[in-house]
């Protein structure tokens, strides 16, 4: 996704964060279930890191079709 994040302008760097995900298997070893961890302020610090954008609209950063983003606030 590109663009302005909850007011704060892009900065065109990649933005990294480190975590883990648990995958439970049946019999056959297909995926049944998967749980991500990883430290959430680690990934919005580096989408907020930009320059807070005056008169923001900020109904269009909860229209967020991102399933990790979309509650974010």
């Amino acid at each position: 996704m590109e663009g302005p994040f909850k007011g704060h302008a892009p900065t065109g760097e990649l933005v990294q964060f480190y975590g883990i995900a648990i995958f439970g298997v049946d019999e056959q070893m297909r995926v049944t279930k998967v749980e991500f961890f990883y430290d959430p302020a680690e990934l919005l610090g580096g989408l907020m890191k930009g320059a807070k954008i005056e008169n923001y609209d900020g109904d269009a950063a909860t229209r967020s079709s991102c399933p990790v983003l979309r509650n974010t606030g």
